[in-house]
């Protein structure tokens, strides 16, 4: 473990600029801030948490801020699930709008104000930069979603759940089939995108480039990756989205192309929210138990403040809830 001497050193900044970082306080550019974090990361410096908690009172109360993208179905009950969670803990859950603000300023802003005793990462990408600020911070976190180091997550199974969906698409005996994925920065589309690869390989059908599209978060986004796919030369036959908002946009690209969801073309959502259902057709979906990791979450994050003895990921299973959107016989549910 480095010291804040070794980091000061790497950064070119004297200790005491280190560790006005570290405690969010002082006056610090932007740039030597950055600066400063990069160096913690790289060392793997941490400021003792026991040291400083020590010192203060917890608050008992769990940070999260709030995506960027706003709330959807999933996240409200993803959230419900924590704010659960944490109370069964005797935990409270403060919800932070960065507005402005980058996440990371968030996070230190409520890390100096010392209102949280430890926070939870939504999205959590392969390489995180506010993993990096969090340990450097010495404050407590847990991802939601598997990061790509030995940070503690709770997420879903995500690529059995893909192998899952892809291997009921095969069954009915499609080979060509479109994988519509969340931004590639995600942890989400890379294990989805893993998913997808090994179902194609246990199936003897031959990986193509060509059907796999980074489409983005939004229906608009959803919609234009669904009709360059549907426009090709050979088009699949099969699409699974990899969110709902990714579906929808599929839908109404099928619609404008003259395609029939679950006639001409066969859908799978990966996700479960109420509208699925509803839609016509009622689209298959991967269930996921997104209340329970939300649940799972605060208890984890709770176990990281506490220093209780708990493994330090937890990975869910999903369902396949299979509806008309397939060509198939509805599933109860």
């Amino acid at each position: 473990m480095a010291t804040i001497k070794q980091v000061a050193t790497a950064a070119g900044v004297q200790p005491a600029t280190v560790s006005y970082v570290m405690n969010g306080t002082g006056s610090v550019s932007a740039a030597t801030r950055e600066r400063v974090l990069a160096a913690a990361a790289a060392l793997d410096y941490a400021p003792s948490y026991l040291g400083r908690s020590l010192q203060r009172q917890r608050s008992h109360t769990l940070g999260l801020a709030l995506p960027s993208r706003g709330m959807d179905e999933r996240v409200a009950t993803l959230l419900s699930g924590v704010a659960e969670g944490a109370a069964a803990a005797g935990y409270d859950l403060l919800l932070a709008a960065s507005g402005k603000r980058s996440e990371i300023e968030t996070y230190r802003e409520l890390h100096r104000s010392r209102r949280v005793d430890g926070l939870i990462l939504l999205d959590v990408r392969q390489y995180d930069e506010r993993v990096a600020a969090a340990r450097a911070l010495g404050i407590p976190y847990v991802c939601a979603g598997q990061p790509g180091d030995d940070s503690p997550f709770v997420a879903l199974d995500v690529e059995a759940a893909t192998v899952e969906a892809l291997a009921h698409l095969i069954v009915l005996g499609h080979e060509r089939i479109g994988l519509l994925t969340p931004p590639l920065e995600l942890a989400l589309a890379t294990e989805q995108d893993a998913g997808y690869r090994a179902a194609l390989a246990e199936a003897g059908i031959a990986f193509d480039a060509g059907l796999v599209v980074e489409a983005g978060s939004s229906e608009g986004e959803g919609y234009a990756a669904a009709s360059d796919l549907l426009s090709a030369p050979t088009p699949p036959s099969a699409i699974l989205a990899g969110s709902a908002a990714l579906a929808f946009g599929t839908m109404h690209a099928a619609h404008d192309a003259g395609l029939r969801i679950g006639a001409d073309l066969a859908l799978i959502v990966f996700d479960d929210p109420p509208s699925a259902a509803h839609v016509v057709p009622a689209l298959t979906a991967v269930r996921q138990p997104t209340f329970e990791v939300g649940r799972e979450l605060a208890g984890q994050l709770v176990g990281v403040i506490e220093g209780q003895e708990r493994p330090r990921s937890v990975l869910l299973q999903s369902q396949l809830i299979v509806r008309r959107s397939c060509g198939h016989a509805v599933q109860p549910g």
